[in-house]
């Protein structure tokens, strides 16, 4: 008996819980919503943005096309001598990380855009190796692509990732997104009279200055620094919109956390999970 009593204290205090947000300084009770995290993304927000130090380590991305702590020249790079190696192996983790699921567009693509100047050789043997780009899921690559890149300035990857069924989900605990760069190439030593010429990776991120603004966005942009607007670094991610997502979820409880699925709908799912567990309670 007791037990049942339980029942419209739990749905009073879901009303509670829902009113005490809603209501305005002028009385009315209105939905008051959280201003939305650039951060983050959405249907609409959906550009991963890639940034990091002058060296890449780290280098992260997110949802937002500034970072304060970005790079001032705008690209992050590593230097070797003489006829050294130079490798790669640069993890680009969201940073936030995902505080929502999220759902990919079955049958769209995932667009991978990536700018680098690459010095040195890559097909040297035994150390060196091809430009190899990964999409990661967490620590997981979910695919992996190598790019005959070569050398030179400006070169650019543009890259369609098919969504597949297994790409469609993204839960936030695991599959923090993320882009993954490795490379290895080897300089060239010179001889007198010759000067020798090191192996040099360099990869763009997204950046002011990289922009077909005439003059530059910042004070601080120069020769070095400018950049057309294609060497803003980003993968765009086909997520679904609400209505999408609820029709492929049928408006699971388990998917409140996916964009389209706010708290109100969780505390209508407690609430009458604990009217169903009264009932049952009764009847025996």
């Amino acid at each position: 008996m007791r037990r049942t009593t339980l029942v419209p204290l739990a749905l009073c205090l879901a009303l509670l819980m829902v009113t005490s947000s809603t209501v305005t300084a002028g009385g009315d009770v209105t939905m008051m919503q959280a201003a939305p995290n650039a951060e983050q993304p959405t249907a609409e927000n959906n550009t991963f943005h890639v940034f990091g130090r002058p060296n890449a380590e780290p280098c992260w991305g997110h949802f937002n096309n500034t970072d304060a702590d970005n790079s001032n020249n705008g690209y992050g790079e590593k230097t070797g001598s003489g006829s050294s190696v130079v490798q790669i192996d640069w993890h680009c983790r969201m940073d936030p990380i995902l505080n929502e699921n999220i759902l990919l567009k079955e049958g769209e693509v995932i667009r991978v855009h990536l700018v680098f100047d690459i010095t040195g050789d890559a097909n040297c043997q035994g150390q060196c190796e091809n430009l190899n780009v990964s999409l990661m899921r967490g620590s997981v690559a979910a695919i992996t692509q190598e790019f005959n890149a070569g050398e030179g300035d400006g070169i650019m990857i543009d890259w369609d990732i098919p969504v597949t069924p297994d790409l469609v989900p993204w839960n936030r605990t695991d599959d923090n997104p993320g882009i993954k760069v490795t490379w290895a190439g080897q300089g060239q030593g010179g001889q007198w009279p010759f000067s020798s010429q090191p192996a040099e990776f360099r990869m763009y991120y997204t950046h002011p200055c990289h922009s077909d603004t005439t003059p530059p966005q910042e004070a601080n942009c120069n020769s070095d620094t400018e950049k057309p607007s294609n060497y803003n670094s980003s993968v765009l991610f086909p997520i679904l919109n609400q209505t999408e997502a609820e029709a492929i979820t049928g408006g699971d409880d388990d998917m409140e956390e996916t964009p389209g699925f706010g708290a109100i709908v969780g505390l209508g799912g407690l609430a009458a999970a604990a009217w169903m567990r009264g009932i049952r309670e009764e009847d025996e």
